[in-house]
């Protein structure tokens, strides 16, 4: 038996209460993505998380935030947000943040992005050795201006306290799942696609793959993480968990 989860991002026009309300009636495990009413900072709705028989990992804000920007002051004011991130999930008990990489908003900039990615990433690692927080990196889809969409983007042997979250459906796009597979893994975002463009549809939807699924969930079961269903409605959240289901999650 393995966890899994459902993103908040299913029910993003809701109330986060009312988000965690859904999920608690179909999995035991609830992922927070920190944006909009689900914001776990700014949130008045904070103290009702222990109101739920639900774990909880946080997906921290991504708006605006730009851990591989070639400007210092919006780099650092988005480590800044992070930061708060961590602490909110030390304060809570929270085990696992995770983190975006970030991007190039010029691709002729890209050198001087990943050398501000390299920075963020080496303060990052001080955080979560500072919170306790497991602080996980997420690989990204096949969209140039994207850093870390390939395994070899970041090397977590720099930065010992950072781990790797695998988006599969990210890695579907940039055709290295396989590739991806090969190192420890921390967390999960399971959804689908059809190899062209990341759509987070329910999975069994497109062309991941059962045999795939299998494989990534023994993985899972080896490294006990947790599998979440990262998807955009519930309609899809609820296929994801099944196919989770199905294919020996539980």
């Amino acid at each position: 038996m393995i966890m899994i989860g459902i993103s908040t991002q299913a029910f993003s026009n809701e109330t986060l209460s009312a988000a965690l309300e859904e999920i608690e009636k179909r999995a035991a495990y609830a992922e927070i993505f920190s944006e909009g009413n689900h914001d776990v900072i700014h949130c008045r709705e904070n103290d009702i998380l222990s109101s739920y028989a639900l774990s909880y990992s946080i997906h921290a804000p991504t708006m605006d935030i730009n851990p591989a920007s070639v400007r210092e002051k919006i780099r650092a004011a988005g480590i800044e947000i992070l930061k708060n991130s961590a602490e909110f999930c030390m304060n809570h008990e929270i085990e696992i943040l995770v983190v975006h990489p970030g991007y190039a908003a010029d691709l002729a900039n890209m050198k001087q992005a990943e050398k501000s990615l390299s920075k963020s990433l080496a303060e990052l690692s001080e955080i979560a050795e500072e919170t306790g927080v497991r602080i996980c990196i997420e690989n990204m889809p096949n969209v140039k201006m994207f850093l870390f969409r390939n395994p070899d983007d970041v090397d977590f042997s720099k930065y010992q306290d950072l781990e790797l979250i695998l988006d599969v459906g990210h890695a579907h796009t940039t055709e290295n799942l396989n590739e991806f597979l090969k190192n420890p893994i921390a967390h999960y975002h399971i959804h689908d696609n059809f190899g062209d463009k990341d759509e987070h549809l329910g999975f069994g939807s497109g062309s991941v793959g059962d045999e795939m699924l299998k494989r990534i969930i023994e993985k899972a079961k080896a490294e006990k993480a947790v599998l979440i269903a990262e998807n955009k409605t519930i309609e899809d959240a609820e296929m994801t968990v099944n196919a989770l289901k199905k294919a020996g999650a539980i």
